[in-house]
């Protein structure tokens, strides 16, 4: 009901939840696609460079986040998951919401215990060279 809501008001002209429909476009696709997985995979990163952009950085955090529970369960990639989770941590950091910070340390351990050293990230790697989704 809210996803037709949302479209009917993207339909309408407002730019202001675009986010919001690639968000849900994704979560929908991931409860639908189960086996091919690259069209969920482009949803969420639509989603979180949609929300990026558009200035929207703990949407865009929620996306990453989300993105990697559906990497890590569905899809299995455990790296693929970290790298999100360290990229929606960091948001959530810049955001300030260090309740949620801990709460993704504390739910995903298993998939960051793999953390590199010296807080140092594939994360960090990429966004230092200006590649990747914008913050």
């Amino acid at each position: 009901r809210i996803h037709k809501e949302l479209t009917i008001s993207l339909k309408n002209k407002n730019p202001n939840i675009l986010h919001y429909v690639s968000l849900l476009n994704a979560e929908k696709a991931a409860l639908k696609q189960k086996k091919n997985n690259e069209d969920v995979r482009k949803l969420y990163n639509d989603a979180i460079i949609m929300s990026a952009r558009g200035g929207y950085v703990h949407d865009a955090a929620l996306a990453q986040e989300r993105f990697a529970d559906f990497l890590r369960g569905i899809a299995g990639d455990f790296k693929e998951a970290k790298y999100h989770l360290e990229g929606a941590i960091q948001r959530y950091t810049n955001w300030g919401a260090m309740g949620v910070v801990e709460y993704l340390h504390n739910k995903y351990q298993d998939v960051l215990a793999g953390s590199s050293t010296n807080g140092y990230s594939k994360y960090d790697e990429i966004h230092k060279c200006g590649v990747g989704a914008q913050s």
